[in-house]
């Protein structure tokens, strides 16, 4: 194989025209299927590492329809930090006789356990939910403030309930385990939905109960807890969720996102092929009189074939080794590229991590 090799080289000395069209055939199809199994890693990386912003504690219990009994109450909390919310839909009605559906989150004076919800104008949680004089505080999403006009001070009612507009919801740190939303957020206390007589028998209410457990607790304490629930409590219909797993649906989208573009990678791959026949088939046109000099100077035709095989292959080596890099590099541009809007989280600093790893791997 030496000899082979050794002429192979010798004739890319010349320089690779006639071989771009090959490269780029081969470096395109390896970056897409590279990039689509790295920009999953990296999310579902993200996912794992921020399971516990996410899903806005280190267990969830939700149930729909009823609040949980004094008895799961106890259990929750003799785990660790309890706080409770609740969302339900319901129609904004503004002075003017304007009105639209939202969103209405209901909250606890200890949310959130984890992460931070983020106002415009900057204040406290609470100051911005707080009642004064009969009037409840609400957080608004950006979205219904801009289609009605409205402006800290504004009024607004739900059910029987008056709200005045303290500040714009600017980030909602567990807004993916709620799931897809019908209408605007509405941020308010768990007082405040009560007094809109909304909590009717019927009512479609979800109520949320996160907990957060000592920083002492082991590992795998969530799961441990999760399965003494469903032992303690068959009956009472909660849907339980651990940091490990804090958006299953998610992650089955991103499953099948993966499966997808992987099919389509391989076909770009597989149609690049045709490009990649054609670049090699003009090479071997070009070199008909190396080919023919090789063989008049006693090269056999095993000998031919073994030089141009070693040249293609170490052409496409190149090839998959540019396609590769590319697509490792895809999630950091995916994240420089939509950081502001992306909705999963491709965590800048697990991005950092990595790059510190790597550099003082190679320093």
């Amino acid at each position: 194989m030496w000899l082979p090799l050794r002429f192979a080289l010798r004739e890319m000395r010349s320089g690779l025209r006639g071989f771009y069209v090959f490269i780029a055939c081969i470096a395109l199809g390896t970056m897409a299927i590279a990039g689509v199994g790295s920009l999953a890693s990296s999310l579902a990386d993200g996912l794992a590492k921020q399971g516990r912003v996410i899903l806005g504690g280190d267990i969830s219990f939700s149930l729909t329809q009823r609040e949980a009994t004094p008895q799961e109450l106890d259990f929750m909390r003799a785990q660790g930090t309890v706080s409770s919310a609740a969302t339900l839909r319901a129609m904004v009605r503004l002075p003017d006789g304007r009105a639209s559906l939202v969103e209405v989150k209901a909250v606890d004076e200890r949310y959130p356990l984890v992460g931070e919800a983020k106002l415009d104008p900057a204040m406290p949680l609470d100051s911005a939910l707080s009642a004064q004089d009969g009037i409840y505080g609400a957080a608004v999403d950006p979205v219904l403030m801009a289609r009605f006009d409205l402006k800290p001070g504004d009024r607004f009612a739900i059910g029987e309930a008056q709200f005045t507009v303290r500040a714009a919801l600017t980030n909602e740190p567990d807004k993916l385990t709620i799931g897809i939303g019908f209408g605007p957020r509405v941020l308010t206390t768990i007082p405040a939905l009560r007094a809109t007589g909304l909590l009717q028998p019927g009512s479609l209410v979800h109520w949320l109960y996160r907990v957060r457990l000592p920083e002492s607790a082991a590992p795998d304490a969530a799961e441990q807890i999760a399965d003494q629930a469903r032992e303690q409590f068959p009956q009472a219909g909660f849907q339980i969720r651990t940091r490990k797993r804090a958006t299953p649906q998610i992650e089955r989208d991103v499953d099948r996102f993966t499966q997808f573009l992987t099919i389509v990678g391989l076909t770009a791959l597989l149609v690049g092929g045709v490009g990649v026949g054609n670049a090699v088939k003009s090479h071997l046109d070009r070199r008909r009189d190396s080919i023919a000099t090789l063989k008049a100077l006693g090269a056999s035709g095993r000998e031919v074939f073994l030089v141009y095989l070693v040249q293609v292959m170490l052409l496409a080596a190149l090839g998959g080794v540019i396609g590769v890099a590319l697509g490792a590099a895809l999630p950091y541009g995916v994240w420089l590229a939509f950081r502001q809007i992306l909705p999963l989280p491709i965590e800048p600093a697990v991005i950092r991590r990595r790059s510190r790893s790597r550099c003082s791997t190679a320093c």
